[in-house]
């Protein structure tokens, strides 16, 4: 289990990290379906170690693409027992106190975002296809239209994911889109670094999020075997591979 040190002052904030100690969290990864009685005791455990209840836990099914939703808390509970219930989205936003978000990955950005003025959580999933659309800002600018918030009270953290040293890609889209420049680096053999972390920085301050409000963690899932990693695991049987958990909540 781990947790972003500069986000445990905020005692209204529950957040959480799962790991391998906690066992995969998913079961679909690629269209594959794991042992799902497996996969529900082990959320079941690695909830309990955060004293929630998984009936109060909404689940994403992420799309890589550009809907972010208000959390529905009759999603909740089905979502995290059977994935055909689990919500297609990108990101997730509450104000319901005893709510909670959860996310699965292994490799893309968790991006945790909270106004601790006004109460209100977000979960995003940002890969570099989420970095693209602006997925991130999009779910500012949601919370932003839904619960009035000022984004310069808002505070935003980066969970583990892979970093642009681990991150490569051959002959990337990207190459060409200005955007993306500053945050791509040739290397031999006409590949990239592809740093889609920076550019959803980048994105968060252009929405109007202080620099300074941004913690990121720095974990590369790549070469911390902490945590599962499609880049370092994905060439192994499916039944080796896993996804790990993010949750995030606001406390009663």
């Amino acid at each position: 289990m781990y947790q972003i040190p500069e986000l445990l002052k905020y005692p209204k904030l529950i957040h959480c990290f799962s790991t391998k100690e906690d066992g995969n969290m998913a079961n679909d990864i690629l269209g594959n379906i794991l042992n799902t009685s497996e996969v529900i005791s082990n959320r079941e455990r690695f909830l309990s170690k955060n004293k929630i209840d998984m009936e109060d836990v909404v689940c994403l099914w992420v799309q890589h693409g550009h809907d972010v939703v208000v959390a529905d808390d009759r999603t909740a509970g089905d979502s995290m027992r059977d994935y055909n219930h689990a919500v297609k989205a990108d990101g997730i936003i509450t104000n319901e106190e005893g709510l909670s978000l959860f996310l699965l990955v292994a490799d893309c950005l968790p991006v945790i975002i909270f106004d601790p003025l006004k109460e209100v959580v977000g979960l995003v999933h940002v890969g570099w296809k989420g970095a693209d659309i602006n997925i991130a800002g999009k779910a500012v600018e949601k919370m932003i239209s839904e619960y009035r918030i000022d984004p310069k009270d808002m505070i935003v953290g980066f969970g583990p994911a892979a970093r642009e040293d681990s991150f490569i890609k051959e002959k990337p889209s990207q190459d060409t889109d200005p955007k993306w420049k500053p945050f791509l680096e040739k290397i031999d053999g006409g590949k990239y670094k592809v740093d889609f972390v920076g550019l959803c920085k980048r994105q968060l301050q252009d929405v109007g999020i202080l620099e300074s409000n941004i913690f990121d963690c720095g974990i590369d899932t790549v070469k911390d075997k902490r945590f599962f990693s499609h880049v370092r695991e994905g060439k192994l049987p499916v039944d080796k591979q896993g996804r790990f958990a993010c949750i995030v909540g606001l406390k009663k």
